[in-house]
């Protein structure tokens, strides 16, 4: 049975959808992806997943990416491959049989400010240019 929200409804799990994917060319995969990879940097953030030079990443295996976007292993690394030629990851190869470290990119310009509900990053703003960071 579906309900209507009330002022005290309880959300379900859920991630922010950056409003700059609303503007880019990017395949719909490939925008949910990136929403998906920017939730879990959020987690490595908070865990102090950093490399030597300070830049946050998260290992997150494709077949793993592909499971929770319920797509196919081809979709995924597709999506994964359109987000690097996008500029908006950079994947790390670290060996043979184990899964890439995945550093996510903010465009600049883009004003992150804290989500409300739980502490979340949310980003607004409309240029596409890359954080070279």
């Amino acid at each position: 049975m579906t309900d209507y929200m009330a002022i005290d409804t309880d959300l379900p799990p859920y991630f922010p959808y950056p409003q700059f994917l609303m503007d880019t060319p990017l395949s719909h995969t490939a925008a949910l992806t990136y929403a998906l990879l920017l939730d879990r940097a959020h987690l490595s953030q908070l865990n102090g997943w950093t490399d030597e030079a300070g830049r946050v990443y998260l290992i997150f295996p494709v077949e793993k990416i592909a499971a929770a976007l319920n797509r196919s292993l081809s979709s995924a690394k597709n999506a994964l491959a359109e987000l690097s030629a996008a500029g908006l990851i950079k994947r790390k190869r670290r060996g043979q049989f184990l899964p890439y470290l995945i550093y996510v990119k903010l465009p600049d310009g883009q004003e992150v400010v804290p989500h409300q509900m739980d502490n979340a990053l949310s980003i607004t703003g409309a240029e596409n240019d890359l954080r070279n960071s």
